[in-house]
């Protein structure tokens, strides 16, 4: 019960420091700075993650699994199923991720591995 209260908090000061990004990020598109504009957007992009793999951790995305979730790319942001397609093709590689979206990566890689060790190789055909 403790441990639940402790993440909720972690939510709340996530969604907090997102907040004041938001704000920043808000200014540097008024001032047309670039280079603000890309460190707030990475930053808001980090806690995004962050948030969505503590509620994910809280049980609140029932039967959403780690390749939904959204993780930010070099580029843009795409969905973890979405990112080790990229690294299984060549397109990006783990360095360019992120330290949080590395680590959503590879729990998603231990998923699809999961999931593909429970299904029998017949088991699509009835």
């Amino acid at each position: 019960m403790r441990a639940e209260k402790d993440v909720r908090l972690r939510i709340d000061l996530l969604e907090g420091q997102s907040s004041s990004i938001a704000k920043m990020l808000a200014r540097a598109i008024r001032d047309h700075n670039e280079a603000a504009f890309a460190e707030h957007s990475e930053r808001l992009a980090t806690n995004r993650g962050r948030i969505e793999e503590l509620l994910w951790v809280l049980g609140e995305k029932a039967g959403q699994s780690v390749l939904d979730l959204q993780v930010a790319g070099p580029r843009s942001s795409l969905s973890v199923k979405q990112a080790i397609e990229k690294l299984k093709t060549g397109e990006i590689k783990m360095g360019d991720l992120s330290p949080d979206a590395q680590t959503m990566v590879r729990k998603g890689a231990l998923e699809m591995k999961k999931s593909e060790a429970r299904s029998p190789a017949g088991a699509n055909s009835s």
